[in-house]
Parts: C-alpha cells; structure tokens; sequence
C-alpha cells in the first residue's frame, strides 16, 4: 500500500513535469506564483484553511474533532484528528482545484486555501493517511523554472515523531517575521472562531518557545440554542438562530451559482447573539473576529456593520478576505438573514429579559467597506431598521409596546417617578402625555436599551411647559391640591443642573423663575414674579385695610394651597419654595408702604393734610427705613405747619441726622 502510494506521488510530479517548456506550464507557473503570494494577505490566514479543511474532513465522523498549533521559531506543526487524506485530497493540494462537494455540505470553494502557507515557508510537509511528502523549493535546481508550489516529494521518515493515526502538518518558518506574525496571530485566536463550526470542538494552542498553552473548547449546545465557548478557564455564551433555507430557481440558475454551487438544493444560515455571564444580551461584548461575517470561518475583510455574528455559504473572492458582493447568492442569502432576524426579534420580545435589551442589539454601525455599503446595509441592517420603525416593538411602562416613534423616555429619577404615581399627581396612563405633550405617545420602559432607536427624551421641563395639560388641571375639580403636590414633588426631587462660574463647575438643584406654573386665586398659571402672596399679621386696621385695597390690582395665590390639606409650618414651607424657586411675591408691609402709602406723600401727589402726612410719614418710615428709591422726593410738614417739598426745607439744629435721636 506505502508502495502505491509513493508512485501516486511520483506520478503527480512527473505529469506535471512533463508540461514543461509548453505555454501551459508558464501560465501555470505564474499563477501559483500570483496565487502563493499575492491572494492571501495575512500570513497566518493558512491557519484558518486548515482549521476549513479539518472542519470538512471530519463532518461525517462519530467523533469531536480535535485541532492542535504548536508553534517555535523554527517552524509550525499543525495536527487534526479528522479522517485523512485520499487520493482526491492529493491531486487537489497538488494542484488548484477543489476536492470538496458543496451539495454535501463541504466549504470548499476554490480549492486554492491550501497555498496560503507559502507566504511564510517553502517546505511544508504533510503526513497523512499513509502518505507523506513534501513541497520544497530548495529541492529544485532551477525553482524559478518549476512548479515546486504543487510539486510532491516523497518523504520516508518525518521530521519529528508524528501520530500516524492522525493529519499532520510541519511547516518550517521562512525568517523571524513570519514567526513574529504568527505567534501575535495565534494570540488572537478566540473562542468566536468556533461559532459557527460543527465538527470541531477542542483547538489545542502552545507557544513551544516561551511554554504558553491555551485551549479553545466548544461545550456544545444546551438544548435552547445557547452555545457554550471556552478558552481555558474564560468561558462564553452565544444563542443561536439557524434556518434551512432552499435555494430558489432563479438562484440556482445564475451562472456564478451554476459554477461554483451546482446542485446545492439548501443552505444553512445562522447568526449568533453573546450573552453575559448574568444571560443578558451583550452586543458590545460580541468580539466576533474580523468584521463579524463568516462562511463557517471567519472573513478577514468583510464587515457588516451589525453587532452580531453573520454565517452563511457566502461566495468569497480568493483568498478568503473579502465577500462577492455583486454574487446573486451572497444577495439571496443575506436577504435570508435579514428573515432569521426577524425570527429572533419575535423570539427576543417574547424573553422577560431579552425584550428589555435586544434593540440595542441590532443598532447597526457604519462600518465602512465594500461589503457593509453594497451588500449589508442594503439588504439587511436597512430593512431591519425599517421594519422595526413600522413595528410595536418597543417595550413600555406599562407592560405593552409601542412604535419607535411613539414612544418617550423620562429622563428622571425612577424614585421621582415613582411618587408622582404613588402620590396621585399623575397616573400611569397620564406620564406619556403629560411628559411627551401628546396622547398617543407611551413611556419607554425604564431599562430599555434603546440601541436602534433613540426614543425623545422628556423630563420636568417638558411636564411644566405642557401648557394645555397644566390648563386643564388648573381648570380642574381639585385643581389647588394637584399644583400643590406638583410643588411639594419638585421640591422633594430637585434636578440638579450645571454651569460655569468664571472657569469653575457650580452645581446648584433647578429654578422654575421662567415656567407660568404657579396658580392664582383666579386658576390661571402665571410665572412666579406676576403672583402675590399675602404676608401680613399682627398690624392695625389701616394697614390691613389698604394690603386689601392692594390687593384687589394683584394676582394674588390661590389661598387653598396654604389651606386645605397643610399644617401652617407645610404652608410656610411652600410659599418659600415658590418665593425662592419661582419668584412668587411677597404682598407684606414693605409692598403695602411703597405702593400704597409711599405715593402719598411723594412730591408730585396732592398733599395730604398736615395730619396724614405726618402719619404716612411714620409709616414709611417705620417699615421702609433707609430704603427708598433713589431720587425719591417727599413732602414735609415745616415748623410753622405749613406743607413744603423735601428741598425748599432745612433741618434746625435740634434733630440729630444720625443714630437714634434722629429716629425720635
């Protein structure tokens, strides 16, 4: 059997030997040379070929694939556990063509992957199945001339020890480069690399040089779509969405897909959502590798733009890096997606949790790139967001749903919230309107991510400006009590804001000076410096009576909101929050003195008998003191009794100007 196999070997080489000096054999040259150096851009993107054709050549096997990377300075040794190499397996990785069948399944595509390990060796060896060979440009004596890339040579003994029962692949390092790019590559290999393979579940990583080893595990399934992912102690969940979907005619048909996925009657697709390690959706933890899109492995160049992981049998341009966007397949399967989607929206509304978070999962990022603008965000993350505007998909306050755009969120303290339900201000059915100024609207549940869509953020401010829904209150049966909660609430939840004294933060808890909130005896809403309160006890009869003469021009506070309901130290307590937090006026002694008694004896007024002057003058001067308006002139009564401006008078030598004399 070694025999028949060291002639297969022998005979690939000689078949292609003897092409030599024909035009074919020049063409063939070059584009080995084009496709081992120029198609794969990463160095290390052979890793994932193999890891590719392990997946492939273990899909029919009973038992969990195992992927092993050893690597040194020297060289790479890669070791799989899956069935081994066929004939057709070598005529394929001596050549440039595919062995897989992609109507079973398979992910071969261009059969080329294998050619990638050249950027950073050119003696690889393979040991598999009884076979062992190698591909060694040294051993050539005119490489330049050759087809070394694809041309085998039999090797007795390998290298190092090997499992005979196993595929293995040693692969010595052209320099120091291609070790320092490899060993950072390996380092990145994460446990996303495993979400959308089948077969294997156990990849096996050492750093030979510095003795480093991790394990990256696939735990399997839970039997709810919830796949479990570890690397060493680390561990990760992913919930799955995956659908069977039949290829339709007009597909099958496209000339792209009759070369490359001829009799593909179906393809599985799948998408991938991270949880935390409390079952919560974590878009911002998904860490997908690369750009989140993968055909069974991930593709280096292609980003989405979605925060979940994408697979599908995409076609891709060689060397694996980036999607075909212009394929009619790539179309027909991301529009497929796009349905899985959808799937897993209604599954997430319908999850007491994930109902609360998934929004933010499908809040889209441009991503830039060829893929993201002509084929992702086209054919799926436009349409989702679409769907989802037209859609009750939102979750609320009060248990139900609501289109994005009928929905608000109340930018307040929950315990604020709260009491203005608990203490009967304003009922749940009410805080939408109240809030959002319209009766349609909902309140966004409170731990919504909104992700996708960023419901109008509402908080007191919209609640105090919302003229018509005040009015009706104002107007309302209970009206004075209703304002006299929403005062006592804005007191007991004061909104702190910030502004800048000089260069220095100040932050002080919110005015309402300029909001027409405070209600008159009359039940309209004024702002604060058009309202007066009373503030008069314990004067004569005089005094009291011009406060009511006073009184009777002013827009005076409602008086029930000082009586009904309140204890006097309450009622005390709300008129200084209106007075300091809205500039409420005091109608007092002093108000009375300068509006009622002051103009009186002004010059410019009839005067007053000499009796009432000296009295209007003692009353001003008893409750005003020094604090008359500047240039305020008043009429005087002279020692002879007569009744003269303020200037036209001196005074005699027996007043003291100062101190207490002057007083008496």
């Amino acid at each position: 059997m070694s025999d028949q196999k060291e002639k297969l070997i022998a005979s690939i080489c000689e078949e292609l030997n003897s092409a030599k000096g024909s035009r074919i054999f020049t063409d063939y040259r070059n584009a080995l040379r084009h496709i081992s150096q120029s198609v794969f851009t990463r160095s290390s993107g052979f890793i994932l070929e193999f890891i590719q054709n392990a997946e492939d050549a273990g899909l029919e096997l009973g038992y969990p694939g195992l992927f092993q990377i050893m690597l040194n300075r020297q060289r790479l040794k890669i070791v799989h556990n899956a069935k081994p190499f066929d004939e057709a397996d070598i005529k394929a990785v001596c050549g440039i063509q595919s062995s897989k069948r992609p109507e079973r399944g398979t992910l071969g595509y261009l059969g080329i992957g294998f050619k990638s390990v050249f950027k950073v060796t050119t003696c690889p060896s393979i040991f598999s199945g009884g076979y062992g060979f190698k591909f060694d440009k040294a051993h050539w004596p005119d490489p330049a001339e050759s087809l070394w890339w694809v041309l085998p040579i039999w090797v007795d003994k390998p290298p190092e020890p090997i499992d005979p029962d196993n595929t293995t692949f040693i692969v010595p390092l052209r320099d120091e480069a291609s070790h320092r790019h490899l060993l950072d590559d390996i380092k990145k290999l994460g446990t996303e690399l495993y979400l959308f393979l089948r077969w294997l579940k156990r990849i096996e990583i050492c750093d030979e040089e510095s003795g480093d080893k991790w394990t990256l595990e696939n735990l399997g399934d839970d039997g709810e779509g919830i796949t479990t992912l570890r690397r060493d102690s680390t561990t990760q969940r992913f919930k799955f969405f995956r659908r069977m979907v039949s290829v339709p005619e007009d597909i099958r048909s496209d000339e792209l897909t009759r070369e490359y996925r001829a009799n593909v009657q179906q393809r599985e697709i799948a998408i991938a959502f991270t949880l935390d390690g409390n079952g919560n959706l974590a878009p911002l933890e998904a860490r997908a590798m690369y750009g989140g899109v993968y055909s069974f492995i991930p593709l280096g160049e292609s980003s989405s733009g979605a925060k979940f992981p994408i697979q599908a049998d995409f076609l891709v341009q060689p060397g694996r890096d980036a999607i075909n966007c212009e394929a009619r397949w790539n179309h027909w399967l991301v529009e497929e997606v796009q349905g899985l989607c959808k799937e897993a929206i209604g599954a997430f509304m319908g999850h007491e949790r994930w109902k609360l978070q998934y929004l933010a999962v499908f809040a889209a990022e441009d991503s830039g790139g060829e893929a993201y603008r002509l084929l992702f965000k086209p054919k799926l993350l436009d349409p989702l967001k679409s769907y989802l505007e037209n859609q009750p998909c939102v979750p609320t306050r009060d248990g139900g749903w609501a289109k994005p755009s009928d929905t608000v969120r109340i930018m307040e303290d929950g315990k604020a919230i709260q009491a203005l339900i608990d203490q009967g201000i304003l009922s749940p059915a009410e805080m939408a309107s109240a809030f959002g100024g319209c009766p349609e609207l909902k309140v966004v549940h409170p731990e919504t991510d909104d992700g996708l869509f960023q419901a109008r953020q509402v908080d007191r401010r919209d609640l105090l400006r919302n003229s018509d829904f005040l009015k009706l209150k104002a107007e309302g049966k209970g009206g004075a009590a209703w304002f006299q909660g929403i005062y006592f609430w804005l007191k007991q939840y004061p909104q702190w804001e910030t502004y800048l004294e000089g260069r220095k933060k100040v932050q002080q808890d919110r005015r309402y000076h300029d909001f027409p909130i405070v209600l008159t005896a009359d039940c309209k809403l004024l702002r604060g410096r058009g309202v007066f309160v009373m503030d008069i006890s314990g004067v004569d009869s005089f005094l009291k009576g011009l406060a009511q003469e006073l009184s009777a021009s002013k827009k005076l506070l409602h008086l029930d909101l000082l009586q009904t309901g309140v204890t006097e130290d309450k009622a005390k307590e709300l008129v200084g929050f209106l007075r300091g937090y809205t500039g409420l006026q005091p109608l007092d002694l002093k108000k009375v003195c300068e509006e009622a008694i002051l103009p009186r004896i002004i010059t410019g007024s009839t005067p007053s008998s000499t009796e009432d002057l000296v009295k209007y003058t003692r009353y001003c001067e008893e409750i005003l003191w020094f604090s008359l308006p500047d240039a305020t002139e008043l009429w005087v009564v002279t020692k002879d009794g007569s009744i003269r401006a303020a200037r036209e008078t001196l005074f005699p030598a027996a007043y003291q100007r100062t101190g207490s004399e002057f007083r008496k």
